[in-house]
C-alpha cells in the first residue's frame, strides 16, 4: 500500500482536492480559508500548494490529502486512497483498495496474525532473556506476557522471512503487511516492491514487541521496543497497511471495551507500558493512543463506548501538552474530561511500580476537572497579573471555551474562567464572553511571542535546504545565538530531529507543544520569506551580533531583561541612523 499511496499522493492536487469543499483563496504562493473541521468566521485554515498539506492554526487540524478526505468523508486510508487514484485514473491494484480489497485485507490479517504467533513463541526462547528480563523489571509477569500475547523479535534480521516463506506467504504480502522491508542493497527499490525472499529483511529486529489488535483481536499492526543501544527510535510502530490505520486505532480496546462500559469512563494513557502497568493493576478500562498522539478517529472509538474519559498521561512538559491538545479533541466528541496528575518525574507505569495500586486509586479520585488543568497551565505559562498575561491566557483557553457543545455551559465556563483569571476589565471580559457566546476564534491566533525576520529566515531555510540544515546544526548547537529568543524551544526540537526523516514535518510536530508547532508552521506559510544562502548568513551574523551585545552587558552586570532592551535600543539607533542616511543619498 505505501508505495501505492506515495505514487497516487504524488499526482494529487490538494488545493483542488480541498477546494471542492472549501472556499480558498490564494494569498501569495499558498491557499487559506474557512476551516471545515470547526467553527469560525476568520480563515485560520491553510494549504500549502508546493508541500501538499494543510494545516489550521485555529484548531490545529492537519495533514494530507488522505488525512483530509477520511477525517472529512469519515472513510478509511485504503478508501481515500482509492478515491485520489479514482480521481487521476490511476488503475488501483487488487489489495490496495477498490476492487481486490476484501481479498487484500483478508491476506494481510492472515500474515499479521502467522507473525503473531511466530514473535510469542520467541520470547519464550533463549535468544529472548534480555526482553524477559526487561518486563521483569517493568513487573509485567508471564500470565501478563500470554493475555497480551507479547513477543520478541529476532536480531538477525532474518528469522521472520524464513517463518513466512514456509508457510507459503508471498514477499509482496509481507511487504505490504509492514512486516518486511527490502535488503539495503535494493534501497533504490524500496518504494516499489518485493518480488524475491533474498530482497527483504525482517522490518522488527531485536525488539520486544507489542501485537496492536483490532476490535475483533486480531493482530493488524506492531509496536516494537529496542532492547539494546545499538541505534534505531527507542520505539518502533508498523506503517499503515491495508488492514491499519495508526489514527482510527486504540491498543487494548478489544480488551478494555466491557470494562469502560461496565464501569462508564476509559482511562486513557499514552504508551504501551503505561497501558500494561495499569490493567495489571486492576483498571481493565484503560487504552493507549498507539505510540501517536490521540486524534479525531480514536476519540470516536471512545465515544462509542463511554462519554467519560480519564486522561492519564506522563507528568513532564511533552505529557502535559500532549494533555491539552487531547483535550480539545475530546471536547469535540462532547466528552467530560479529568485529568489525572501524577507527580514530576513519574509516568503512570512508574507511579504504580513505586507506590502501588491503592496510590493510583487515590490519584483517580482526586484527578481534576480538564479545566481547572487547563487554568492551572495558562497560570504557569503566562504572568496573569500582567494585562498582557491576562489576554495572552484566555487567547490560550478561548478554542477549548469554543468546543463545548452546551451555549450554557460555555457561558457558565467562561465565566469561571474570567473570574478565575481576575479579568475586570469590563470591555475585555464583554469582548471574551461574546467571542465564547459566538464561538468565534479571533482570539485564537499564533503565539503571542515576539519573533524576529532573522529568525524566521533560520527556521524557513531549516525547513527548505537540506545544505542549510547541515550549515546551521552544529553552529546552532555549539554557539549561544539561540539564548533567550523566541524560537529557541522550536529550535531546540529541530536540532534533536536532525537525525530523523525531517522531510516529514507533520509526524515531528505532532510532539512538539502547541507554540513551537504554531510558530512552526505560521512561518512556513508567511510570503516573501527569503531563504537564499546570503540571507540564512546576514540572519546568523545579526543574531551572533546580538549574542555578543548579551554577553557585554551581562559581563558588565544587569538582568537579562536590561539586557535585551539595551540590545533593542542599540539595534533602534543604528536602523533610525540607516535610515536618515539613506534619505539623504536618495532625495
Amino acid at each position: 500500500m505505501s508505495a501505492f499511496s506515495d505514487q497516487v499522493k504524488s499526482r494529487a492536487d490538494i488545493v483542488k482536492i480541498i477546494g471542492e469543499s472549501v472556499r480558498l483563496r490564494q494569498v501569495g504562493a499558498n491557499w487559506i480559508g474557512l476551516c471545515p473541521f470547526h467553527q469560525e468566521k476568520t480563515p485560520s485554515f491553510h494549504v500549502h500548494a508546493e508541500r501538499q498539506f494543510y494545516y489550521c492554526f485555529g484548531c490545529q487540524a492537519k495533514g494530507d490529502v488522505y488525512r483530509f478526505l477520511m477525517e472529512r468523508q469519515k472513510i478509511g486510508f485504503s478508501e481515500a486512497v482509492a478515491a485520489v487514484a479514482e480521481r487521476y485514473g490511476i488503475p488501483v491494484p487488487a489489495g490496495a483498495g477498490g476492487e481486490g480489497q476484501d481479498a487484500g485485507y483478508r491476506e494481510a490479517l492472515r500474515v499479521n496474525e502467522l507473525a503473531a504467533e511466530f514473535y510469542r513463541r520467541c520470547l519464550g526462547q533463549g535468544e529472548a532473556a534480555a526482553a524477559r528480563a526487561h518486563l521483569a523489571e517493568r513487573g509485567v509477569g508471564e500470565a501478563a506476557w500470554e493475555r497480551f500475547g507479547l513477543g520478541y523479535a529476532p536480531e538477525s534480521g532474518r528469522a521472520l522471512v524464513q517463518y513466512l516463506r514456509e508457510r507459503k506467504v508471498t514477499p509482496e504480502a509481507a511487504l505490504r503487511a509492514g512486516l518486511v522491508q527490502p535488503r539495503r542493497a535494493n534501497a533504490e527499490a524500496a518504494t516499489t516492491t518485493i518480488t524475491e525472499w533474498d530482497q527483504a529483511y525482517d522490518r522488527f529486529r531485536n525488539r520486544l514487541l507489542f501485537p496492536i489488535q483490532n476490535e475483533a483481536g486480531k493482530a493488524i499492526a506492531f509496536g516494537g521496543r529496542r532492547l539494546d543501544e545499538s541505534g534505531g527510535p527507542k520505539y518502533l510502530n508498523s506503517p499503515e497497511s491495508p488492514i491499519y490505520t495508526k489514527h482510527r486505532v486504540l491498543y487494548n480496546l478489544n480488551r478494555a471495551r466491557d470494562a469502560i462500559r461496565r464501569f462508564d469512563y476509559t482511562i486513557l494513557v499514552e504508551g504501551y507500558f503505561d497501558c500494561l502497568a495499569v490493567w495489571i493493576a486492576g483498571f481493565e478500562n484503560v487504552v493507549a493512543s498507539c505510540g501517536t498522539s490521540l486524534s479525531s478517529g480514536q476519540v470516536q472509538l471512545l465515544a462509542r463506548h463511554s462519554r467519560n474519559v480519564a486522561v492519564s498521561y506522563d507528568p513532564d512538559g511533552a505529557g502535559a501538552a500532549a494533555a491539552e491538545r487531547s483535550i480539545g479533541l475530546l471536547l469535540e466528541e462532547n466528552l467530560r474530561i479529568r485529568v489525572l496528575q501524577l507527580p514530576p518525574g513519574l509516568d503512570p507505569d512508574l507511579f504504580i511500580r513505586r507506590h502501588g495500586r491503592a496510590a493510583y486509586q487515590e490519584a483517580l479520585a482526586a484527578s481534576q476537572p480538564y479545566f481547572d488543568f487547563l487554568l492551572a497551565r495558562a497560570r504557569q505559562r503566562y504572568k496573569i497579573a500582567t494585562p498582557e498575561g491576562k489576554t495572552a491566557a484566555l487567547k490560550m483557553l478561548l478554542p477549548y471555551c469554543n468546543r463545548i457543545h452546551d451555549p450554557i455551559l460555555r457561558a457558565a465556563t467562561a465565566d469561571k474562567l474570567a473570574g478565575a483569571l481576575q479579568i475586570d476589565g469590563a470591555v475585555l471580559r464583554r469582548s471574551f464572553l461574546q467571542a465564547v457566546r459566538e464561538r468565534r476564534s479571533e482570539w485564537h491566533d499564533a503565539p503571542s511571542v515576539t519573533v524576529t525576520e532573522n529568525e524566521r529566515v533560520l527556521l524557513r531555510a531549516w525547513a527548505e535546504a537540506e545544505e542549510a540544515r547541515k550549515r546551521l546544526a552544529p553552529i546552532l548547537a555549539a554557539e549561544p545565538i539561540l539564548d533567550g529568543l523566541a524560537s529557541a524551544s522550536l529550535f531546540q526540537e529541530l536540532l534533536r530531529a536532525e537525525n530523523a526523516d525531517t522531510a516529514d514535518w507533520l509526524a515531528l510536530a505532532e510532539h512538539w507543544n502547541e507554540s513551537d508547532r504554531q510558530l512552526w508552521f505560521d512561518t512556513q506559510f508567511m510570503p516573501g520569506l527569503i531563504s537564499d544562502p546570503g540571507a540564512v548568513e546576514g540572519a546568523l551574523s545579526a543574531l551572533r551580533m546580538r549574542a555578543r551585545s548579551l554577553q557585554t552587558a551581562s559581563a558588565a552586570g544587569g538582568s537579562r531583561e536590561q539586557m535585551q532592551a539595551a540590545y533593542l535600543e542599540r539595534k533602534k539607533l543604528v536602523q533610525e541612523a540607516f535610515r536618515i542616511d539613506l534619505g539623504r543619498r536618495t532625495h
